[in-house]
């Protein structure tokens, strides 16, 4: 038992202190502007990489406490990002937010926007490119899965449009949870697939099949897709609302740097997907399991991230809310948190390096025979050498 309760509500204050501090970074402008990229390179693959790996399964009284951080995160996120448009503008003060700023703290923002060049602007991007996948994303992720509450689903919708991404709500929810770890999943990367090639192709695909749920969801009820009822125009149409607020406040620059946000947020969504779920295979129709995720229990990405990194537990149980997912010990584990493993992803060669012995091991202890002969032609169909030389007889582990 936990000698001071409290502390794990606590934890989950970290990732909305984060956003707080990142969106003061933003204010100060000029060589701040990259606090929120360093903030969350520091505190995830630090904290990752000295604290041990947390299997703790605390107890929750006081959900809404939890979810008061959850949807913190996304008011937070709005004000990142009207922060940073200001500071993007060459002149004037943009629905006076710079002299509110200054009324109330005593900062000169229009100081640090002189003191703001290209390089800065640069680092706004990365910065709050990052931010929307920790406080964007992520939280959308946990809200659009509980698809009773308009309201969780309304929120996520609008969150997942800073990366141009509300159809995000309908594939992964309706098609990525039912065809996971199958040729039929577009956010299932195959084995020997380069990261940066699977985020062109899971972020393409992923979009048709959007537009075909959608479809097939309207056309059942007599409705055309592209009416005011689809939700895929719907959400084009949030993400326009963003880039019209960047254009409002600082023009085409304004576009731009939100434009970067946008390309760099999204391909670290799409890196997520990456190792997630890479190499692993199902027979399509056979239930899912905890084997069918790579899971991390490393604690910083646990926090930061509330709880996705559970991963296994998530999709073994889709519907509960991240305070209730378990860690899983025995599921397959990256050897690294989300973060680190997504910038060795970054560097095929080392991901390759690092994951060959890992779907070797899935392989013989964790495949149904079903799966190892699935696995066994995706090993061929790979083209590597190390992964066409995997086929030994497996040991099955069907409680795995």
């Amino acid at each position: 038992m936990t000698r001071y309760p409290g502390t794990k509500y606590l934890r989950y204050g970290i990732p909305v202190t984060m956003q707080v501090v990142s969106i003061i970074a933003f204010a100060r402008g000029g060589l701040w502007m990259w606090g929120g990229y360093l903030i969350g390179l520091i505190v995830v693959i630090g904290g990752d990489s000295l604290l041990d790996d947390d299997l703790s399964e605390p107890e929750y009284a006081h959900g809404w406490l939890l979810d008061a951080a959850l949807y913190s995160m996304g008011a937070l996120m709005l004000v990142a990002m009207m922060v940073v448009a200001w500071m993007c503008g060459n002149g004037g003060d943009w629905l006076g937010l710079g002299a509110f700023v200054q009324s109330l703290f005593g900062w000169d923002m229009q100081a640090a926007r002189a003191q703001t060049g290209a390089f800065d602007l640069l680092g706004a991007a990365m910065s709050i490119g990052l931010m929307f996948v920790t406080g964007g994303t992520n939280v959308a992720h946990e809200l659009t899965h509980r698809t009773r509450s308009k309201l969780a689903v309304a929120v996520g919708r609008w969150l997942l449009a800073m990366t141009c991404d509300a159809s995000f709500s309908i594939e992964h929810v309706y098609n990525h949870h039912a065809k996971v770890a199958t040729p039929k999943d577009p956010a299932t990367a195959r084995r020997g697939e380069n990261a940066w090639a699977f985020v062109v192709r899971s972020t393409v695909r992923q979009s048709l099949s959007a537009w075909r749920i959608e479809k097939r969801r309207l056309t059942q009820r007599g409705i055309a897709v592209w009416s005011l009822r689809s939700r895929m125009p719907r959400g084009i149409a949030m993400s326009a609302v963003y880039f019209a607020l960047f254009y409002a406040a600082a023009g085409w620059t304004g576009v731009l740097v939100f434009l970067g946000a946008v390309l760099w947020g999204r391909s670290l969504l799409e890196f997520v997907n990456y190792i997630e779920h890479y190499g692993l295979v199902r027979a399509d129709g056979a239930p899912v399991g905890p084997r069918h995720s790579w899971n991390s229990n490393k604690p910083a990405s646990a926090i930061v991230l509330f709880n996705l990194t559970r991963h296994s537990h998530h999709h073994a149980e889709a519907d509960l809310p991240f305070w209730k997912l378990k860690p899983y010990a025995g599921a397959p584990t990256l050897r690294h948190g989300y973060l680190t493993s997504i910038f060795v992803a970054m560097i095929p060669p080392l991901w390759l390096r690092l994951m060959t012995p890992k779907l070797k091991h899935w392989d013989e202890n964790y495949a149904t025979p079903v799966e190892y002969q699935l696995a066994v032609a995706a090993n061929r169909a790979s083209g590597l050498p190390q992964l066409m030389r995997m086929h030994s007889s497996p040991v099955v582990q069907g409680s795995a």
